[in-house]
């Protein structure tokens, strides 16, 4: 029979209220539904239960004194940490309570009328076994998926699960018939559990959960008790079933501070209503009202201070613009036969007056509603709950960073890490939580002395913002410290021991890596094991290319001034000298370097010439350089591509008269024998180094010019590919300005060799050449030269 109801509210009634003897009560709610908690509380006054058994983990019971402290405010969470593996982030499951939370009311209430709390379901540390992430309470999937849900959807005209569960249910907050709710809440939940695929029941802890449930229900019998579950259990709890009560080891568990935007399903919490900003107004609504809340005024509340936030981001709602959206709002909702104005008919009524161009993801007006509305609160843990030290001492230095740490909002914060040492120590603690991947603090510009990126840079930019995350990550590194720079300290530790377990004891790059790490997080008490150990590392390395890395990006960090100096490991300066020695001990073997290695080899002596031609140059004896490279250039075996950057080098130096590498590059080029590659190396090599000295030294680019003009047609062709190579590490402007220095050598006008294009690649160009030449070969020995074209 279609229309037979599949239960009516009389049996329902009798199910939840009138089963057991009468003394047992069923609640069957929606996690964080203010309706729900709304009755509740009435329901809890009326039946003065002896026992209340509310769905959360039996072995988290030993948090209830603190969520009824004074001094909880909430969203609060009971954060459990699985079991440790190795250094790796321990699993981290959540179990809030939001201020409209029917728990919460059940908790806070119990004291009221003399109750006690029980929790009844499956241990914490039996849910956390071999998850990476798990979800917290049920799932809130049927609410949208089940057949039931489609079908009602359909037959009201409304959007989704949500949106009927709203029009069904919160529209009634504030009322007093506790039964009916419950009775319909039950009712509903029963056709969801009926029309949900049983995989989906069986997929998952759902069944082992209910036998938890029901076996602490069966212990408490004899008492008045009330049940407070997800109405999806409800049914399966009231009937008789398994009774499996489960042991499991006992996990690390804190009271935090949690937060509105952690709550919101659409943030990945899976058992939580949308927007729970939302609904914390509509409830806090209610309670000030005591009975149903104003939902025009609630309406119009979240309106003007929607309104508000897009002013603030330079988007400005027009007066007639916020009235329209309001009253399309009103209206959606009449016509759908309901008094409140619900999540959907604002959002409609917004799109309808705001949005002017298509909407779709990045649509601005309702992204900022979508943000508004989720919420940024943020709740406070009693001072009893207990936390590591770790998290008390992570909030008091953010607050001395002028940090806010009272909502979830991120906050863009410029540091002027140079000048101002407030700021400094502000960029310090940052860069420990980074450390830590507390998720607290994101660089979004700044230098990077890790990677030697624009270290120049006089400020950082971060945006920064606590969360109920960040108190989690700090959790779960708290066995490192009590402290945010000890933990950050002993982390490096760990991750420098992992080098030598994976035998890279010697990699000088990834200790660097680590030691500028602890130098940005101002962790200098604790880099000197480190420090040494690079330093021992450094004097017999033969890593050519670390070793100049640890020169360019300690130069700035080594003495008082520096940005990075940190006092309590003052000594980086013989660090650094023993890099430049091993450096210049080194050069000499340079000339036995592979042909594939030498433009790296070549782009570190470049690198150390840019050193010694910068700010910290006086910090190390440049001559002795120069005095190695002048011996590698006389060498015999030096190959010809690094002894053109050499040349360059020293030219560029003042060292070495231009005629000397004008000789070398004219010679090269002239060269008989040889690949037309190996004839132009030494031009590669002085491009690589001092490419200025073709533009900026007379003698030099005559020389080159002299000797690619003096090629014959065949030796040119074949060294043509060679060149174009060679001339494409110029860039834009330096191939410009070295079309002008030629266009006047030779006599032509300046500009006339620069912006030309042209369609064919440059295969084709050198096929070209190459059949033009052949052509004219045939023609010769044919006696047809008069034939060719001048």
């Amino acid at each position: 029979m279609a229309d037979t109801p599949l239960i009516t509210r009389a049996e329902a009634e009798a199910a939840l209220f009138d089963t057991r003897g009468g003394n047992c009560f069923f609640a069957p709610i929606r996690h964080h539904s203010p309706a729900c908690a709304w009755m509740l509380r009435a329901m809890l006054d009326d039946c003065r239960p002896e026992v209340i058994l509310i769905e959360a983990p039996c072995d988290l019971a030993c948090h209830l004194p603190h969520l009824t402290a004074p001094d909880t405010i909430p969203p609060v969470a009971i954060a459990t940490l699985g079991a440790r593996n190795g250094q790796e982030a321990r699993a981290v499951r959540y179990f809030p309570f939001s201020e409209h939370s029917p728990e919460f009311v059940a908790i806070t209430h119990a004291k009221q009328i003399g109750a006690e709390i029980r929790f009844i379901d499956l241990p914490a540390g039996t849910r956390l076994e071999g998850e990476a992430e798990a979800p917290v309470f049920q799932s809130e999937a049927p609410f949208d998926s089940a057949t039931f849900i489609r079908a009602t959807c359909t037959k009201l005209g409304l959007r989704d699960g949500a949106e009927l569960w709203d029009h069904l249910f919160e529209t009634r907050l504030g009322q007093r018939d506790w039964r009916g709710f419950f009775a319909d809440v039950y009712a509903y939940c029963l056709a969801l559990r009926k029309t949900t695929a049983p995989e989906l029941i069986t997929s998952d802890d759902t069944l082992p959960r209910e036998a938890e449930m029901r076996a602490h229900i069966a212990l408490a019998e004899g008492k008045r008790i009330l049940v407070l579950t997800g109405g999806f259990h409800t049914p399966a709890l009231i009937e008789k079933g398994e009774e499996t009560p489960c042991k499991a080891p006992e996990v690390e568990s804190y009271l935090i501070s949690y937060g509105e935007e952690a709550l919101d399903a659409l943030s990945g919490y899976s058992a939580g209503l949308r927007y729970p900003g939302w609904y914390a107004g509509l409830w806090q609504a209610a309670c000030a009202a005591g009975g149903p809340p104003d939902w025009s005024a609630h309406a119009l509340e979240v309106g003007t201070g929607f309104a508000g936030l897009m002013a603030r981001e330079k988007r400005r709602v027009a007066l007639p613009q916020l009235v329209e959206m309001l009253a399309m709002a009103e209206g959606l909702a009449h016509l759908k036969g309901r008094h409140a104005v619900l999540l959907p008919d604002l959002f409609d009524g917004m799109r309808s007056a705001l949005v002017k161009t298509a909407f779709g993801p990045g649509e601005p007006f309702s992204e900022r509603l979508h943000h508004y509305l989720r919420g940024t609160k943020l709740g406070q843990a009693p001072q009893s709950a207990g936390q590591p030290p770790i998290v008390a001492d992570a909030r008091a230095r953010a607050e001395g960073a002028r940090v806010n740490i009272s909502d979830s909002v991120k906050r863009t914060k410029k540091l002027d890490i140079r000048r101002k040492a407030a700021h400094s120590r502000a960029s310090r603690f940052f860069h420990q939580m980074g450390l830590l991947n507390a998720g607290f603090a994101d660089l979004k510009t700044g230098p990077d002395f890790v990677t030697g990126n624009r270290i120049d840079l006089l400020f950082e930019e971060w945006v920064v913002g606590w969360s109920p995350f960040v108190e989690g990550a700090l959790i779960d590194a708290a066995r490192l410290g009590a402290t945010v720079p000890e933990a950050a300290a002993n982390h490096l530790a760990e991750r420098r021991a992992a080098l030598y377990e994976a035998g890279r004891g010697n990699d000088l790059g990834a200790h660097l890596a680590l030691l500028l790490l602890g130098l940005s997080a101002g962790l200098g008490s604790g880099l000197v094991g480190l420090r040494a150990e690079l330093q021992e590392a450094v004097t017999v390395s033969a890593d050519f290319d670390g070793l100049v890395q640890i020169l360019f990006k300690l130069q700035a960090v080594s003495i008082p001034g520096d940005p990075l100096f940190d006092q309590e490991l003052p000594d980086l300066s013989g660090l650094l000298g023993a890099a430049f020695e091993r450096i210049v001990y080194l050069v000499d073997d340079l000339s036995q370097t592979p042909e594939e290695a030498l433009p790296a080899r070549i782009k570190a002596l470049e690198t150390v010439a840019s050193v010694l031609r910068g700010p910290h140059a006086q910090r190390l004896d440049g001559d002795r350089f120069s005095n190695a490279l002048a011996q590698l250039l006389e060498q015999q075996g030096c190959r010809a591509m690094l002894a053109g950057a050499v040349a360059g080098l020293l030219v560029r130096a003042g060292l070495r008269a231009p005629e000397v590498l004008a000789t070398r590059l004219q010679g090269a080029l002239l060269g008989i024998g040889g690949a037309a590659e190996e004839r132009v190396a030494v031009l590669r090599g002085l491009l690589m180094t001092a490419p200025m000295l073709l533009w900026q030294n007379q003698r030099v680019l005559e020389a080159a010019n002299a000797a690619i003009t003096s090629l014959d047609e065949e030796a040119f062709i074949a060294a043509l590919p060679a060149l174009r190579h060679c001339l494409t590490q110029l860039n834009p402007h330096e191939t410009d300005r070295l079309a002008e220095e030629l266009a006047t050598l030779l006599g032509v006008q300046p500009g006339s060799m620069t912006g030309a294009t042209s369609r064919f690649s440059e295969a084709e160009t050198t096929r070209a050449l190459m059949i033009d030449s052949a052509m004219g070969a045939l023609l010769e020995a044919d006696g047809l030269t008069h034939w060719q074209c001048n």
